[in-house]
């Protein structure tokens, strides 16, 4: 996004992207292998698990 749009929005749009981005504990293996494949699709690349969720942060109850 370069220098537009000032420092603090920059900031939270990478902790945005930084949060979609990251692993997450898969409910079916337990192992932190759940990575997002689209908005709200996410999957678990040991088990081959998907699951739908957030579209930036996976929270499965």
């Amino acid at each position: 996004m370069g220098s537009r749009y000032g420092k603090r929005i920059n900031e939270e749009v990478r902790k945005i992207q930084n949060m979609a981005r990251s692993s997450y504990k898969c409910p079916s293996c337990s192992r932190k292998r759940v990575k997002k494949l689209a908005a709200g699709i996410w999957e678990c690349k040991k088990c081959k698990s998907r699951y739908a969720s957030g579209a930036y942060k996976f929270n499965v109850k």
